[in-house]
């Protein structure tokens, strides 16, 4: 008895599961009962054409999508800015580097005539 409950209990896992990888590989949700428009907006309209009321269901999932958006690109433009920054540090570094290489070589230039005119 033990046996049978545990194979059919293995079944439905498996059936539960049947096209999740292949949802997953092409970049959709995992099933089709999670967040997205269906699970959130209602999916019919009257004959009128008007939608349905939302429920408070639907609000908060739609609340919880906005804000998420909000933090997201609020994130985004956190990164933007300290990338900008770090590519202006990174600039500036940049041309004190070159400038430096440009004054040793100019040095180095005025050594080698110096030491050309003693040498003749």
């Amino acid at each position: 008895m033990n046996n049978l409950i545990r194979r059919s209990l293995l079944n439905q896992i498996n059936l539960n599961r049947a096209g999740q990888k292949f949802r997953q590989s092409i970049g959709l949700a995992r099933s089709g009962n999670e967040d997205g428009p269906l699970h959130d907006l209602p999916d019919f309209h009257f004959a009128n054409g008007e939608f349905p009321a939302l429920t408070d269901t639907q609000k908060k999932w739609m609340k919880t999508r906005i804000n998420e958006a909000k933090i997201l690109n609020k994130i985004v433009n956190d990164v933007e800015t300290q990338r900008n920054k770090v590519i202006g540090a990174i600039k500036t570094l940049e041309q004190k580097t070159n400038k430096s290489i440009q004054n040793k070589k100019q040095k180095k230039i005025q050594k080698d005539t110096l030491f050309e005119k003693k040498n003749e």
